[in-house]
């Protein structure tokens, strides 16, 4: 009786004791890039044992928890781990806590919200950004890489499995700005160099990439030497608060990030990210005697410190390796080659209310070797920049006055061979270096809430032809009603032509830039504030491409003309391109976010010289994009995406009287392969657990197992009849992959 009576005590006295040292802690969690409140989230104090989910509002409730200094630990599928300590005591405010978007970085920074279409830049209003989850979902499991979900945007043209490069409104990617942290490169992929049956793979790694933005036409004028689209790669820090990391195993290698602060401060940070194929040593293990072997690996190493809150100075290096074989069935020994790509950003900036500068050093250096299956050296390159680059921006009410220069030091030197059977013929052998120079102004004012005008242009100047271009540009963009935007955007642009094309094969020393002229528009509606409707059209003039007519196989007077050994590239070929694009999006933190979008285009080119007129070689009348994406629960995401492309002409003079059966023609690109289609599923599932996350990413490409072919040129012609057997390759059938990643 008397320790029941002691017991009864203890419990009455502790009751209140207990309910004094515990609180409810309650908060919200949202989108740390767009302020939207996340559903289906984890929110736990795993320290507590404590946790609970996330309502439609982004709102959670923890109770019981003990009163002093707590970790809250929030997770959900597609988003980064978050992390923040507060104190939980009686009456203490709500909690928000900024959750990335398959981010690894958990910094409790203050992001700048923005709604999920404002474009980032008031001089590239049309542009089209990737983030985040539709970063991860549209690289692939298979491939994991960040640029083959460029391909999926609208307006993108593309009917090769195996190249991460695309085309946009008729024009290839060699008209392409690609642009890694403002730094113009040349080749920043794996691939192999000088052979028509190979692949491409970005050498970054995306768990490195912030955002791609994608302008196809009407770029502003910090961007030069480049006729087409602008892509736009910005590569993030590492995290600042405390060490954490990534681990994938892929379908085709493995991937890992690691980083963490630098001192206690917060002031610094590492980052270090890796990945390697393992489908080369799978294959050499099995002895195969023919077939083709792929593999590559790379490494990404990022520094950052910040000697105040409006200074930042970065370090990004990037390394890359890539090798290809490939051996018939007979042959003694394997064509093999093997490729590098090497890049270096040193970047300071400041920013404050008034100012915005930046001052960048750079280099990147790309090698090619390849060699035959008698083992000769047919090919080897190296190809290598440095420069400066300078960027400024001061506003001054309304007006953003903003300016640069930057010079680049171009070396390059290049080998080719052929075999003719008894012997090595040079085809192509030079050494070349030179400087290249511009500057840009720019003023963008901004009236009220409703328009926003930029005026500026860039001169630019290659010292190896004493070229100089004048390039004016413009853009607007103006609020018409409460939900409805038009945008235009007015440009010229000019291509110095390379040292290839001066001095290569076919190279002449007298070329001059190719140029091209920009118009676009474009009408925007908004429908509540998660989705949009978007019309753009656009018509591109084209002066001056380079082309010779006398170095492709074809048939004139009924006879096969046989390319000329001496025949120069010329700019000669002009044209237009024209079309529309039609976009349906919607991007939210919860349910449904994606897009459908159809794109109608023609490209149409002239030879001023011969006086044929011929499709571009990039012309796809027809191209479909479907993106899908859904998170189902805290764990489960499923996404799903379709592309669907009219075929594109294949380069040069052929005609195909029958199925399967070619012929040398006097019409040019006048041979059209039948479309590229192909969806694709993928299943993202995570298991949650105290500070770590387990994620299986599930893929089916093609689930049609449609077949779709590349075509790589000619193996053999009749020279009697003009019959032409072309090289052609399957793409991805039916294909199944699985990856596991595990963030920490």
């Amino acid at each position: 009786m008397i320790v029941l009576a002691l017991a009864v005590l203890a419990s009455q006295v502790a009751a209140p004791v207990e309910a004094t040292t515990a609180v409810a802690v309650r908060g919200r969690v949202v989108d740390a890039q767009t302020g939207e409140p996340i559903a289906k989230a984890t929110v736990s104090i795993p320290a507590a044992k404590i946790e609970a989910a996330t309502d439609g509002a982004g709102v959670f409730v923890l109770p019981g928890v003990p009163r002093g200094d707590v970790e809250i630990v929030v997770t959900t599928i597609g988003y980064g781990i978050a992390r923040k300590t507060v104190q939980a005591a009686e009456g203490m405010p709500e909690v928000e806590i900024r959750v990335g978007q398959e981010a690894l970085k958990r910094t409790e920074e203050v992001l700048v919200e923005a709604p999920p279409f404002d474009p980032a830049d008031a001089a590239a209003p049309a542009a089209h950004s990737l983030r985040g989850v539709e970063l991860r979902n549209l690289g692939g499991v298979l491939t994991d890489d960040p640029l083959r979900s460029v391909q999926s945007l609208p307006g993108i043209a593309t009917g090769d499995d195996f190249y991460a490069s695309f085309a946009t409104r008729g024009s290839g990617f060699a008209t392409v700005g690609f642009y890694l942290d403002g730094v113009l490169m040349s080749a920043p992929f794996h691939t192999i160099r000088d052979i028509n049956d190979g692949y491409s793979l970005t050498i970054l790694n995306g768990d490195v990439v912030e955002s791609l933005s994608l302008i196809s036409g009407g770029a502003p004028a910090r961007y030069g030497d480049r006729t087409g689209a602008v892509l736009d790669v910005q590569t993030r820090e590492g995290n600042r608060d405390e060490f954490s990391g990534r681990a994938s195993l892929g379908a085709s290698g493995v991937y890992s990030t690691l980083e963490g602060p630098i001192g206690g401060a917060k002031k610094s940070s590492w980052l270090l990210s890796a990945r390697k194929s393992y489908l080369d040593y799978v294959l050499d293990r099995l002895n195969t005697d023919s077939g083709t072997t792929i593999g590559y690996y790379d490494v990404t190493a990022h520094v950052a410190h910040h000697p105040s809150p409006a200074q930042t100075l970065g370090l990004t290096f990037v390394h890359g390796r890539s090798k290809w074989k490939n051996q018939d069935e007979g042959e003694p020994m394997p064509e093999s080659a093997q490729a590098g790509s090497d890049v270096g950003v040193l970047q300071w900036r400041r920013d404050t209310a008034a100012w915005r500068v930046s001052l960048q050093g750079f280099t990147s250096r790309d090698t090619g070797h390849n060699l035959d299956e008698n083992g000769g050296e047919t090919f080897v390159s190296e190809s290598s920049q440095a420069g400066l680059r300078t960027d400024l921006a001061r506003g001054l009410g309304a007006h953003r006055l903003e300016g640069g220069l930057v010079y680049r030091w171009l070396d390059e030197r290049a080998t080719a061979r052929d075999f003719n059977g008894r012997t090595y013929l040079v085809t192509e052998d030079y050494d070349a270096k030179s400087g290249q120079w511009g500057g840009y102004l720019q003023d963008t004012l901004t009236a009220g809430s409703r328009l926003s005008l930029t005026l500026g242009g860039r001169f630019d100047h290659w010292d190896e032809t004493g070229e100089s271009r004048v390039s004016p540009r413009a853009a607007a963009s103006l609020v018409i009603g409460p939900r409805t935007r038009m945008t235009a955007a007015y440009g010229d642009y000019a291509q110095f032509p390379g040292f290839a094309q001066l001095y290569g094969r076919h190279g002449n020393p007298d070329l001059e830039a190719e140029r091209s002229r920009h118009f676009t528009l474009g009408l925007e509606q908004r429908v509540g504030a998660h989705t949009r409707l978007r019309l753009d059209a656009y018509h591109q003039d084209e002066e001056g491409l380079l082309y010779s007519r006398d170095a492709e196989w074809r048939v004139e007077n009924g006879r096969v003309v046989i390319p000329k050994l001496d025949a120069r590239l010329g700019n000669v070929v002009s044209g237009r391109s024209r079309g529309v694009e039609l976009l349906l999006q919607r991007r939210s933190a919860n349910g449904l976010s994606g897009w459908v979008a159809y794109s109608y285009g023609t490209a149409r080119r002239h030879d001023e010289e011969t006086g044929i007129d011929f499709d571009s070689d990039f012309d796809q009348r027809h191209t479909v994009t479907v993106y899908g994406s859904m998170r189902l629960s805290q764990t489960l995401n499923v996404s799903l995406k379709y592309r669907y492309g009219s075929g594109f002409p294949v380069p040069g003079f052929y005609r195909s009287p029958a199925p399967g059966i070619y012929f040398l023609s006097d019409e040019r690109n006048t041979l059209r392969p039948d479309g590229y289609g192909r969806l694709d599923l993928r299943a993202n599932k995570a298991w949650l657990f105290r500070g770590w996350k387990l994620t299986l990413f599930g893929e089916v490409l093609n689930v049609f197992d449609r077949e779709n072919v590349r075509y790589n040129g000619q193996d053999n012609i009749d020279f009697r009849t003009g019959r032409v057997f072309l090289s052609s390759d399957t793409l991805f059938p039916l294909l199944p992959s699985l990856g596991v990643t595990v963030d920490f």
